[in-house]
């Protein structure tokens, strides 16, 4: 955290008004130092040195204090040329200083060098391995969620997910894919293992006594209407008897036998529908004709947007109850990911070498951007401000060079004299 800096009554800071305080003392010192040797110098020879002395002193201290006003401001309000030197040319400066970062300090080669001594993919595993830290950060993404999900709960976000949605349904190829998915499915004999169940659930539904009874009535019923049958009602009724009889039997054995012959036959019916969907354009064509009608439907929008809105509620709930599911999954998430890194070295150079990769490739279409931000934010400031800013951080040491101006000039000043002296002699 950056301290703010301390000001003077003045509005100045403490230092920079102590230094600017000693600068002037030296010059004031200096001016009652010529007057006094001056008075003096009639008295004894050697006053002539201190005089020459603190008069060589104050015209340094005088030339320096212009050359440091003259950079910020207009000494003493005076518009002369060449004073002012930072705001007159702070559009000039502000250019120059993002060319400088371009050139100097964004260029690929040292950010690059830079980021292949970093090993992110390292420190982002030490950091997530204090259990502390993977909290908190499972935590803050746990308390961001709710407002996210905020956001994209709103009916617009809602219109066009939906719109989405049936715009990349509208782009699958679904007969294609719906063959390749039966292919998966009859490689693995997922299939017959569905037909199975089905199976069972059918042969176990047809004995029962009262369903037989229902299907009995039924058939019978129908086939009394018939005339060319020529069954009175009890004959209908015993003859589908036997025949819902035979349907159950003939359920219960092919449910029992994995060789049945109906078995192949659905076997082949899959296969060549898992082909057929994947190679005859008929059936593709008529696939996304249904596929179509379905999403051309004028309330298809209603449910996915339902849908949506119940997931991002039911969402939100979990996340901000005081035992939330998804705290603890986000949790296990980053610890994982946290011992896979550290596990795993491989893992991190591949994570450090797609980082490094997007970064500088971040930087290169950014790098103008950079440039013109740091340009522009430079001419946007006020100039009297910048001045402020730029006195308070570097004007201390600007004062030093007044205070070393009137130290040198008195230094030359003596030498000049005594020079003077020797050569008149």
């Amino acid at each position: 955290m950056t301290r703010p800096i301390a000001t003077s009554p003045l509005g100045e800071p403490y230092s920079l008004a102590r230094m600017k305080m000693l600068a002037v003392g030296l010059l004031m010192l200096a001016a009652l130092v010529y007057v006094a040797a001056t008075l003096l110098e009639p008295h004894h020879a050697a006053w002539g040195y201190v005089a020459a002395a603190a008069e060589a002193a104050m015209i340094g201290a005088l030339a320096d204090w212009f050359a440091v006003v003259a950079l910020f401001r207009h000494p003493l309000g005076l518009a002369i040329p060449h004073t002012a030197i930072i705001p007159a040319n702070k559009d000039r400066l502000g250019r120059r200083l993002a060319e400088f970062l371009d050139q100097h300090f964004l260029t690929r080669e040292r950010v690059d060098e830079a980021l292949g001594r970093w090993d992110m993919a390292g420190d982002l595993s030490r950091w997530l391995g204090d259990p502390v830290n993977s909290r908190r950060l499972a935590r803050g993404i746990c308390d961001a969620t709710p407002d996210i999900l905020a956001t994209l709960d709103r009916q617009p976000v809602r219109t066009w997910l939906s719109g989405l949605a049936q715009r990349l349904l509208r782009e699958v190829d679904l007969a294609t894919l719906g063959g390749q998915a039966i292919e998966a499915l009859t490689g693995q004999r997922h299939h017959q293992r569905w037909l199975d169940s089905l199976l069972d659930e059918l042969a176990a539904w047809a004995a029962r006594d009262g369903v037989q009874e229902r299907l009995t009535e039924v058939l019978a019923r129908e086939l009394a209407q018939l005339r060319y049958v020529g069954l009175d009602q009890v004959a209908a009724r015993l003859a589908t008897r036997k025949l819902v009889a035979a349907l159950t039997r003939t359920l219960e054995e092919v449910a029992a036998d994995p060789e049945h012959e109906w078995r192949h036959r659905f076997d082949t019916w899959v296969e060549r529908t898992a082909i057929r969907m994947q190679e005859d354009p008929q059936w593709q064509e008529q696939v996304a004709a249904w596929r179509d009608a379905w999403l051309d439907q004028p309330r298809w929008h209603a449910p996915v947007e339902a849908w949506w809105h119940d997931f991002v509620v039911r969402l939100r709930q979990d996340a901000e109850a005081a035992d939330s599911k998804l705290l603890e999954h986000v949790l296990t998430l980053l610890q994982a990911l946290g011992h896979q890194l550290e596990a795993d070295d491989g893992l991190r150079q591949g994570l450090n070498r797609q980082v490094r990769t997007v970064l500088l490739s971040t930087l290169d279409r950014s790098r103008p951007t950079i440039v013109d931000f740091v340009s522009e934010r430079v001419q946007a400031w006020d100039a009297s401000e910048m001045s402020t800013v730029l006195e308070s951080h570097i004007g201390r040491d600007l004062q030093f060079i007044r205070i070393n101006g009137t130290v040198v000039g008195a230094l030359v000043g003596l030498t000049l004299h005594a020079a003077t002296e020797a050569w008149l002699r």
